[in-house]
């Protein structure tokens, strides 16, 4: 018999637009679902807009390939809906996907508090320094608040990267329970295919929530110092999470010199990314802080060195030809590193893209991350 898992997440697909949190958990799902009776609990939107859901298929099981999603609208996503919701049926485990949610994690998390079954946090890197500089004061109230009713001894701590673990002991003590567990990645079915890379030519994308978190001004302002003779096609992809930051992008785009020109794609679904990114080249993104970071594991999958900060798991990546991971505190380091991959050959280029493509492959193929990922629902 299996055992019956219950997720919660304030967003799920069909949801796209709220990134990597989402992947996450489509991808453990997606993994997962053939061991495990999975059941995934979340709310009827995505970031800033509800889902195209038929009203009948809300607040209800919907059966989906392999596992049940209940979509819940705002009206039950109450603690008398959660409480019924809990009477009503038995399960082993319980998963919530975010630290700072209080209707998808606190909530249940607290109705649950005293129940026989596993449960599992995951803190998808809202630990961080740079994440917890983003609304500090509501964050160290959140904190606060589960050290005071001891909800932090209550559950397993899901890390994906050593510095998680140090995170989590940093915030809550050394004797938590902690179970390190890559995130998983989709299996992909295509094989390496070769760009066309003309040297002194390069096309850049940004691919993430459009937030100061992510910084893509700090992009936009490392390609304004690339030499005149570079030519660079940038791409912005993802949903505008912060209308008064993209304003403020949006400025500095128009003062871009001609060398490089830039378009907006908007938020596009994980479905149609390896289409739009089978033209591209590289991926530059100077995040102030992730986790995992599945818009990088995403460009090696198709083929796309990446340059990114220094404030992700991922580093030392310039010896496996992967890209560089530098700090945005040296933008000149940032605009050298882009400068390189634009000055690059056909086959130059073609050796850093092979190198990012099988490494993807091999670390997502990779049995261990898939048992450390079922050892986190396991009793072992």
């Amino acid at each position: 018999m299996k055992l019956k898992l219950w997720i919660f997440i304030d967003w799920y697909l069909p949801a796209y637009k709220a990134g990597g949190p989402i992947q996450s958990i489509a991808n453990l799902v997606s993994r997962l679902k053939g061991e495990f009776d999975i059941s995934v609990i979340t709310s009827n939107s995505d970031l800033g807009e509800l889902l195209d859901l038929d009203p009948k298929s809300l607040n209800k099981w919907v059966e989906k390939d392999g596992y049940q999603v209940m979509y819940l609208d705002a009206e039950h996503q109450t603690k008398k809906h959660l409480k019924t919701l809990f009477k009503a049926h038995t399960f082993d485990a319980v998963y919530f996907n975010s630290l700072f949610s209080v209707k998808f994690t606190l909530l249940p998390f607290w109705l649950l508090r005293n129940e026989p079954v596993r449960r599992v946090l995951a803190t998808r890197g809202m630990l961080g320094a740079g994440a917890l500089a983003i609304k500090p004061l509501k964050k160290k109230l959140f904190l606060s608040f589960i050290k005071r009713l001891n909800l932090h001894k209550k559950v397993i701590w899901h890390a994906t990267a050593q510095s998680e673990i140090d995170e989590i002991k940093m915030h809550f003590g050394t004797d938590r329970k902690i179970i390190l567990a890559p995130n998983l990645s989709a299996i992909t079915r295509h094989h390496f295919s070769e760009k066309n890379k003309t040297e002194n030519q390069i096309n850049i994308f940004f691919l993430s929530r459009i937030s100061y978190k992510k910084n893509l001004i700090g992009a936009i302002d490392m390609l304004s110092k690339i030499k005149s003779r570079y030519k660079v096609r940038f791409h912005i992809i993802g949903p505008i999470d912060d209308n008064d930051y993209w304003q403020k992008c949006e400025v500095k785009i128009k003062e871009l010199p001609k060398n490089i020109s830039t378009n907006y794609l908007g938020a596009i679904p994980n479905g149609e990314l390896s289409s739009y990114l089978s033209k591209e080249h590289l991926l530059l993104l100077p995040t102030f802080h992730e986790n995992f970071g599945h818009v990088i594991m995403e460009s090696w999958q198709n083929g796309c060195p990446v340059i990114i900060s220094d404030q992700t798991p991922w580093r030392n990546l310039k010896a496996d030809k992967l890209g560089y991971d530098l700090s945005n505190s040296e933008e000149s380091a940032f605009i050298e590193a882009i400068e390189h991959l634009c000055g690059m050959s056909q086959d130059e280029y073609n050796k850093w893209s092979k190198s990012a493509f099988r490494f993807a492959k091999t670390f997502i193929e990779n049995p261990k991350v898939l048992e450390q990922n079922k050892s986190l629902f396991l009793n072992v």
